[in-house]
């Protein structure tokens, strides 16, 4: 095992307490090493013991980058409605001000992860209280896993005791031990409660009275399942079955204290690396099927109706307004394909473009929510989720992900989620709502959604 070398860490300390008293303010210190390749959910599972409810985790579709985080060095939140995405960049490039940075890797240096709520403007419940509308962290231990290799990052502070860095080198070791066979007993569900199921689909009617008469295009109306259990969810458990079943997805968990917020979803907002943006639209949905016949049938049926391409086409052209604001060019295919996962398959369009101006929050503000998650035209479609949906969205549908020193980084729409509360778990599901929607089958499509968080929390849905 390597274990970062004391004496370095006291050398960085100390050139940033004198860079400290030089600036009168603290001086962030980041130390990245490469390490031998170690399991992320055996870390994520090795942080429980000395940072429970301080620890987060993401990986991407494809697994070549992953992230888990313990501890908290730092933390930032936002509160002004209109520019929280900002507010948050301008805090953490402030943080990073004059930072003592040293990493083995150009690729890898000290990152914040969090995310945002989906509309501030709505009334908030009591379900959210540990989630703010913009919250954030910088991890004080961070493993990243990329392309194969792994690396440890290390973040602390110039007014930390010469001790703290000591205890750094002892949690080192327990969070770097090889994976141990964890409780992976699943608790049984005692009961699963859907919240006003009559209501929503009388506001889906509602809805395409309105659309018919022109007031907008599409609204997304989202519903909750409440699901109980017979003692606490093991989220270690629930993030390696996410992992397992999900394969086409990102995977990814946000603690708050006792609660935590978790999932695995198809949909990424944006990617930006130097001038290069990626994002992709996801709009349209049918079953998979269960033998290959029926699933080709299925996608080609997908693939040709109206109501769903007309839903993906909405998102593919504000998507496209969108970065042409601050992109020099953006490419997309002409039609869609099919992006298939479990329990679902989607329309797909990707999305490329080139900036030499924006920031990843410049994008996350210029493209949250997509029709896909909110409806269109978007102020209209916003207004009339606060009007209709009784359900307090919080972090379900917002841009969560992470944020580099260079305004770079990576996120995804929460979306197939849950919010885990001790023995309990809230899951959440919405559908595109357009003129000819039916409610019952758009509610048998959220109980769809509802599969990939059940699964891997250990039920089913009938």
């Amino acid at each position: 095992m390597i274990t970062l070398p004391f004496d370095h860490m006291i050398e960085l300390w100390e050139k940033a307490r004198t860079r400290a008293e030089s600036i009168n303010q603290r001086v962030l210190i980041s130390y990245t090493k490469k390490i031998e390749e170690i399991n992320p959910l055996s870390f994520f599972q090795n942080s429980e013991r000395d940072f429970q409810g301080q620890r987060f985790f993401w990986s991407n579709p494809d697994h070549s980058h992953t992230i888990v985080g313990a501890g908290i060095t730092a933390e930032f939140t936002a509160f002004e409605e209109d520019n929280r995405y900002h507010a948050i960049e301008k805090e953490w490039k402030r943080f990073t001000k004059g930072y003592v940075c040293q990493s083995e890797s150009s690729k890898i240096g000290p990152v914040i992860f969090g995310g945002f709520s989906f509309d501030p403007k709505k009334e908030k419940t009591s379900l959210w209280n540990k989630f703010a509308d913009a919250a954030f962290v910088l991890p004080t231990f961070m493993l990243t896993r990329i392309n194969g290799d792994s690396f440890l990052t290390v973040n602390y502070l110039s007014d930390c005791k010469a001790e703290e860095l000591q205890n750094f080198m002892n949690m080192e070791l327990e969070l770097l031990k090889r994976y141990s066979e964890h409780n992976s007993s699943t608790p049984s569900i005692v009961k699963c409660l859907e919240m006003d199921p009559s209501d929503w689909k009388q506001s889906i009617s509602k809805v395409t009275q309105r659309i018919t008469e022109g007031e907008m295009e599409k609204v997304v109306l989202a519903r909750e399942l409440r699901v109980l259990f017979d003692s606490n969810i093991n989220i270690v458990s629930v993030v390696e079955n996410l992992l397992k079943e999900q394969v086409s997805s990102y995977i990814y968990s946000f603690e708050q204290g006792s609660d935590c917020f978790l999932g695995a979803t198809p949909e990424q907002l944006v990617k930006k690396k130097g001038e290069n943006v990626q994002s992709m639209c996801l709009a349209g949905s049918i079953a998979r099927g269960t033998s290959k016949q029926e699933d080709d049938y299925l996608g080609q049926s997908l693939l040709h109706d109206e109501k769903n391409l007309h839903e993906h086409e909405l998102v593919v052209q504000m998507i496209k307004e969108s970065l042409e604001k601050v992109c020099q060019e953006v490419i997309t295919p002409e039609e869609p394909s099919l992006y298939k996962m479990k329990h679902i398959q989607h329309l797909h369009t990707p999305v490329e473009a080139k900036t030499n101006r924006a920031s990843i929050a410049d994008f996350v503000k210029l493209l949250h929510p997509t029709p896909a998650l909110g409806g269109f035209p978007q102020e209209v479609a916003l207004e009339t989720i606060r009007e209709v949906e009784k359900l307090d969205r919080g972090w379900y549908a917002g841009p969560m992900g992470w944020m580099d020193a260079n305004q770079d980084g990576e996120f995804i729409v929460a979306i197939r989620s849950g919010l885990l509360q001790g023995r309990e778990a809230s899951l959440f599901a919405g559908c595109g709502i357009v003129g000819d929607s039916d409610p019952e089958s758009e509610y048998r499509e959220t109980q769809m959604k509802f599969k990939p968080m059940l699964s891997a929390l250990g039920g089913s849905t009938t």
